[in-house]
């Protein structure tokens, strides 16, 4: 077997969601978040984006979406009247903003 015939890449399980990017058009700007998890499910309240702290006033939707062996919680939440996407990567444990939405 000829071993410069593998690639790393090309196995599902190595999918890296970190360097790709969660949301091609989106922001995918890390961000610290403080939330609690009760009963399975994750309850952000506050996140910091360049310097600022933002409290989650309501969360409207949340949902799942698997990358290879990524599991990704997806949260639409709204902060002092503007709605925001942010996003928690169950393999990494990185938190980031996806979008502003407007």
């Amino acid at each position: 077997m000829n071993q410069n015939s593998f690639n790393p890449k090309a196995r599902w399980d190595r999918f890296e969601p970190q360097a790709q990017g969660f949301s091609p058009d989106g922001l995918a700007e890390r961000i610290e978040v403080l939330a609690y998890f009760k009963n399975s499910r994750i309850y952000p309240k506050t996140f910091l984006w360049n310097g600022k702290e933002y409290n989650i006033e309501t969360m409207t939707y949340n949902w799942q979406e698997s990358f290879g062996q990524a599991l990704i919680n997806y949260f639409s939440v709204i902060s002092s009247g503007q709605l925001y996407q942010i996003s928690f990567n169950n393999s990494t444990f990185r938190w980031q903003i996806d979008k502003i939405i407007q």
